[in-house]
């Protein structure tokens, strides 16, 4: 069987780097069967740049339009008018190698697959790359409610690398088989940071395999400066809504044994950079401003709070979905064996 194959492609303030994106699905081995860029808000460059590179491409084109910005609706919007078997989502900064969506749909010959993904190349705004890394594990979700990536930025060496089974992938190179999941989680915080893991966790738990191809990577040319360390901007973005993002997925996909130690690791432990006591005690060690860190280990304990309470909800609300599912199956199957 053929698999079909979809590209979805939010974008928002970066027409050329778009065009750029685009440019490089136009060039793949095996070209997508549809590329659906979604452009939001006020933003007409990037419409028109979008009108501009679909155009081009050897396939079918879809532009779509988010009154609202956000990538985790806009990729839902998206979602809703993709045809293909596999969706493939790659952000509007990268650039594909011309074999990418070949390799992503090389895995899903295998049924047991439901997710696959890569890692990134940063480049700077000068093209030069960052530094290379060799640190591990990549892409798990330890016992006690840690999330690790260390998929970006890999030593070269590492592409030669067989496939790995992981717990969690990003969004600049993923792929999802789309009988194996719902839709990407709108309940979370901008800037959504963690959907992809909640999408992969989604996967996992319909029984499917999630995998990393080290040989498959984008070139990746970020300009957001969410993710850049230390406290200065936009600390919703960077810290509290990145609290209740964490302590939402692991309350919507633990299992019950392991809910409070989870939840102690969100309260007792954190990170440096989204405290809690423990990494608060670190940050303020390093900053030297105990009663500013103070502030913010107060604040991302209530964002903890609050994640996992809606997490645990909307887990509630997921297990009494399932169980209507159920009833209404054996109520039909009833119906037919009389």
């Amino acid at each position: 069987m053929t698999l079909t194959a979809s590209v979805l492609v939010p974008s928002f303030g970066r027409p050329d780097k778009l065009r750029r994106c685009i440019d490089g699905l136009r060039a793949q081995q095996r070209v997508p069967d549809e590329v659906i860029v979604v452009w939001q808000g006020d933003d007409t460059a990037t419409r028109d740049a979008a009108n501009g590179a679909l155009a081009a491409l050897p396939t079918r084109g879809v532009l779509l339009h988010n009154p609202v910005r956000g990538i985790v609706p806009s990729e839902n919007l998206a979602l809703a008018s993709a045809t293909g078997d596999v969706v493939l989502l790659i952000d509007d900064d990268a650039v594909p190698p011309p074999d990418w969506v070949a390799r992503h749909l090389a895995h899903y010959a295998d049924p047991a697959v439901g997710a696959v993904g890569g890692p990134a190349d940063n480049h700077r705004a000068d093209g030069t790359p960052f530094p290379k890394r060799a640190v591990e594990p990549v892409g798990q979700l330890t016992w006690f409610g840690r999330l690790i990536g260390n998929m970006h930025d890999q030593v070269p060496e590492w592409r030669s690398r067989g496939p790995a089974r992981v717990d969690h992938l990003v969004g600049y190179n993923l792929s999802l088989r789309r009988a194996a999941f719902d839709r990407f989680e709108e309940r979370l915080l901008p800037y959504w940071q963690l959907f992809e893991a909640e999408a992969c966790l989604q996967v996992r738990a319909r029984g499917y395999e999630v995998r990393f191809d080290y040989g498959n990577v984008v070139a990746h040319f970020p300009s957001n400066t969410v993710f850049e360390a230390g406290r200065a901007g936009d600390l919703d973005l960077k810290v509290f809504n990145v609290a209740y993002n964490h302590a939402f997925v692991l309350a919507r996909h633990s299992p019950l044994a392991l809910r409070p130690v989870r939840w102690l690791y969100l309260m007792l432990v954190g990170s440096s950079s989204v405290p809690g006591i423990a990494g608060f005690v670190i940050a303020a060690a390093r900053s030297r401003q105990p009663f500013a860190e103070l502030a913010v280990l107060l604040r991302s304990m209530r964002a903890h709070a609050r994640g996992w309470r809606y997490g645990s909800a909307a887990a509630h609300d997921g297990r009494a979905a399932r169980r209507t599912a159920q009833s209404m199956i054996r109520a039909r199957g009833s119906r037919g064996s009389t």
